[in-house]
């Protein structure tokens, strides 16, 4: 799998990618997935995953966002604008972030010219995969792309078929955050230098909820694992744990991103999930959200939030899933059944 970066401002920032390839048929669909917390795109994380969409005839790409391997590190000024700018900075700094996201799909087109969605609907194109603090980044780029030159917003309205928020948090979409919501990235009597480290051990976690039947929060298992299975984590080298896992200071910038600009993350997944001039820029998009039922406690409450969401601003057309048996890291778990979901997703 060739690992590269793309140029994706006039200012020479840079995102990373691992990429599949392409399949030997064409028109195909490619899948670019932008990663969560800590857990970045590294090629002992995306092999089997990567493997079976090839098998099936998807190219997959993943992307390393700023300040995550192989990509440009933010500059200190930029750092600073999430906990103090002004409501005008965060929204210009979330925007530029978009257009970065937006720009790398656009010169990801351009260098491997990538297949347009087909007259019928059932090949070709790209779907925008979000995953957990992914999510708002896929959202932001949806988003920006009525500020990008005519050219690009061509390519990419031609080319977007489906936008995929695989389990973010309510903050990572501007929503309020449940009362009894816990995490260990943000528990001050953990030591600071430990807190991601126990997050990739928690959050790889498995749950056990009441009966989600009922969309009641106070049901959920905010705290405690199951001991029904063990974390995903448990079951990686520690030649996989270092490949995969980013727990330092180009970590840390994630969590003041999700508590900072959660205005920003509101107006960017409703600009992307229900904004009719979008719909129009992406005649063909379809939208997803997806979560595990054994997924931390923010996974359930995103997806319930989202559909109420949809429910009250009038979007009856975004496919809701919610994954039996799994947590936050069916891909690496059950790589085969992560591939027929996103599938599903292009068909919803």
């Amino acid at each position: 799998m060739p690992s590269d970066t793309l140029v994706v401002t006039k200012s020479g920032v840079q995102l990373s990618y691992i990429d599949s390839g392409a399949p030997s048929k064409s028109p195909y669909i490619t899948i670019i997935a932008i990663h969560g917390m800590c857990f970045a795109g590294r090629r002992s994380s995306s092999l089997a995953i990567f493997s079976i969409a090839f098998s099936r005839g998807i190219r997959f790409v993943t992307v390393n966002r700023r300040n995550f391997p192989g990509a440009t590190p933010f500059t200190s000024d930029e750092v600073n604008i999430i906990a103090t700018g002004t409501d005008q900075q965060k929204s210009a700094w979330m925007q530029a972030r978009g257009q970065e996201v937006a720009n790398f799909i656009d010169a990801f087109i351009q260098k491997y010219d990538i297949p347009a969605i087909s007259d019928d609907g059932k090949s070709g194109g790209i779907a925008l995969l979000g995953w957990s603090v992914g999510a708002p980044f896929a959202c932001a780029a949806i988003a920006s792309v009525d500020t990008l030159p005519p050219d690009a917003r061509a390519r990419l309205g031609s080319r977007i078929r489906t936008l995929i928020a695989h389990e973010p948090a309510p903050m990572a979409f501007g929503l309020p955050t449940p009362e009894k919501n816990w995490a260990p990235v943000s528990d001050t009597s953990i030591p600071a230098e430990l807190r991601l480290k126990v997050f990739a051990q928690w959050v790889s976690s498995y749950f056990d909820h009441g009966d989600l039947s009922k969309r009641d929060l106070d049901l959920l298992s905010y705290i405690l694992p199951s001991t029904s299975h063990p974390p995903t984590i448990f079951n990686m080298s520690a030649a996989e744990i270092k490949d995969t896992v980013t727990d330092g200071e180009a970590a840390s910038v994630d969590l003041p991103f999700l508590f900072y600009l959660q205005p920003q993350h509101k107006v960017n997944y409703r600009k992307a999930f229900f904004d009719p001039a979008t719909a129009k820029l992406f005649p063909k998009m379809k939208i997803s959200f997806l979560a595990g039922d054994q997924s931390p406690a923010w996974g359930l409450a995103g997806l319930w939030a989202v559909q109420d969401e949809a429910k009250e601003l009038g979007n009856g057309r975004i496919h809701f899933k919610l994954i039996p048996g799994v947590n936050h890291f069916v891909h690496w778990d059950y790589p085969e059944k992560t591939v027929d979901i996103y599938v599903e997703c292009l068909n919803a």
